[in-house]
């Protein structure tokens, strides 16, 4: 390329840039004027539930890329920084959000208080199908579930370690997936199979599973979800069934609570299952567009959110998670984003 050429060429694109981060800035200065932040509940009671923020962008949490970092993404032709089809979520005691994108078939990290981004995984270890993530601070390692390949991928967090995989002829359809720090294990939910498969969080091997087809106590259709409460209570999102179970920590059954219906405390389509510091515990129903949150026995406490594209709305929302600090985290998969709300706990409460 000439010289005037390439000068103009690189003048341009910085013109481009400079346009496109301000764009950005002004929709984000609008998205912050548009009003109070929604709140639930709404009918003048004590409020438990108040909408902070969504992101789609790294710059939403104001993780800014350098000017030559960007231009040479825009000359090699980087992958897209932003979400598409967000899924599954996790977030460490660090505060770094991972996030598992369905349609780019990537896992996205963001850590905005550092000022970083990235993706993973790299070109010798692509997902076919990756629905969920969970973090392992202590084996510095990020596991992820390849649900079309039929196994669990994990990552190292830290430099030194090397990407691996496990599950390879025992899992079919593995979805959902967490630790249980009481029983020092990681917990794989697989679908296909409707069970609950144990590993041991050192070596990955298999400790037992539970779970059969069926729509007796313990038994499962098409479950897509799970997380773990302070006692190590397993929960389980029983979606066909239209409920959720809760087991021991070593997978005898002990309750049930949810059915099939179309007013509050029912299900339609339960999907991505939490837990806040009191063991309050949020489902999220993907057909009903919002969160449902019950105390520890079954007893409907609160829902929030409806259908839209506003602060609180929600278009097919996928998983959730909670953090150490109450923050609320919904990928709201069609809206392309995350939500992220506050529980306000009651006074006297730890």
């Amino acid at each position: 390329m000439p010289e005037n050429n390439r000068t103009f060429f690189i003048c341009t694109l910085l013109c481009c840039l400079m346009a496109l981060t301000g764009c950005a800035a002004s929709q984000q200065a609008m998205a912050g004027a548009a009003g109070e932040a929604p709140t639930w509940p709404s009918d003048g009671e004590t409020v438990r539930i108040r909408y902070v923020s969504s992101f789609s962008l790294p710059e939403d949490l104001q993780i800014r890329q350098g000017m030559l970092s960007r231009i040479w993404d825009y000359v090699v032709g980087a992958p897209f920084r932003g979400l598409a089809a967000p899924h599954g979520i996790a977030v460490d005691a660090d505060g770094t959000i991972y996030v598992v994108d369905a349609a780019l078939k990537t896992v996205q990290i963001y850590n905005g208080s550092k000022n970083k981004f990235s993706m993973v995984p790299d070109d010798d270890h692509l997902f076919k199908a990756p629905i969920n993530p969970a973090v392992d601070i202590d084996a510095a390692r990020l596991y992820v579930t390849d649900s079309a390949d039929g196994l669990v991928r994990f990552f190292p967090l830290a430099s030194g370690g090397a990407p691996g995989e496990f599950g390879k002829g025992q899992l079919e359809r593995p979805t959902g997936i967490a630790l249980n720090n009481q029983t020092n294990e990681l917990l794989v939910l697989d679908t296909r199979q409707e069970a609950v498969f144990r590993y041991n969080r050192q070596d990955l091997t298999l400790m037992g599973r539970f779970g059969s087809r069926g729509t007796g106590d313990g038994q499962l259709n098409r479950p897509t979800d799970l997380t773990v409460n302070s006692s190590g209570e397993i929960l389980v999102s029983d979606s066909l069934n239209f409920r959720v179970q809760v087991f021991s920590p070593t997978g005898e059954f002990r309750r049930v609570f949810g059915a099939a219906g179309d007013t509050p405390g029912y299900f339609s389509r339960p999907k991505g299952i939490a837990v806040d510091s009191d063991s309050n515990i949020y489902v999220v129903d993907t057909l009903f567009d919002n969160v449902q949150i019950f105390d520890t026995e079954g007893k409907l406490l609160l829902s929030f959110g409806r259908a839209g594209q506003g602060p609180g709305e929600f278009w097919m929302p996928a998983g959730i998670c909670i953090d150490r600090n109450d923050r609320i985290y919904v990928a709201d998969t069609y809206n392309k984003r995350i939500q992220t709300f506050q529980y306000l706990k009651q006074a006297g409460h730890k």
